[in-house]
């Protein structure tokens, strides 16, 4: 008797389980691979509260890429991983001694490999939001910057227009900051933050 109950229990869930697979495959479930570049940014790097007289650094030749694979839920959500790479030039001012001595300036680079996760949630037509976290780390040696390894987010809107059923354009306004937790740990600590627009294309793999 227990044997035939939980035989029937067993094929039960074997029966919904293949019928929620179906459902989010008939519902827009899938994988898809997506290429993008940040051509244009606006960035900051500094403390999160300047102090009077202090160096200051501005950033200049910003270029950004990412590779993000996403996994379709259904049609209205997804998830994604990615890679990422971005390079800068830093010209750093040096802070106030004396009023009467000229500043210096130093120049500089700044490379950062991110790899970020993301919830992204679809709506109206062709627009979606996107937001998670990203752990990040500097490639290279940078005197006048505060070392940008840690763990930051991003947060972004976004159109993708298709142009066939595998193939999308996409275009994306987005925030990031970095080093929100920093691995290091120091008073009035740098933070990278970026407000740039990403442009790409999306290939989704066609379903058997």
């Amino acid at each position: 008797m227990l044997k035939k109950l939980l035989s029937r229990i067993f094929l039960s869930v074997l029966t919904l389980s293949g019928t929620g697979l179906y459902a989010q495959q008939r519902n827009g479930s899938g994988y898809d691979i997506e290429f993008s570049i940040t051509p244009l940014a606006e960035r900051t790097i500094g403390p999160r509260k300047s102090l009077m007289g202090a160096g200051s650094n501005a950033s200049k030749n910003y270029i950004a890429g990412l590779l993000r694979i996403g996994y379709h839920y259904n049609e209205t959500w997804s998830f994604g991983a990615g890679v990422g790479y971005s390079h800068q030039n830093i010209t750093t001012t040096s802070a106030i001694v004396d009023p009467s001595v000229e500043r210096i300036q130093y120049s500089s680079e700044l490379s950062i490999w991110e790899i970020p996760l993301d919830a992204r949630v679809k709506f109206l037509k062709y627009l979606y939001a996107n937001a998670g976290p990203m752990l990040h780390f500097q490639q290279n040696a940078n005197s006048y910057v505060d070392k940008q390894h840690g763990i930051g987010f991003h947060v972004g809107l976004g159109a993708k227009v298709p142009l066939s059923q595998q193939f999308a354009v996409l275009l994306s306004p987005h925030y990031k900051m970095y080093s929100l937790i920093p691995f290091q740990s120091e008073r009035n600590y740098d933070r990278l933050r970026v407000l740039g627009i990403a442009a790409g294309l999306n290939y989704r793999f066609a379903k058997n």
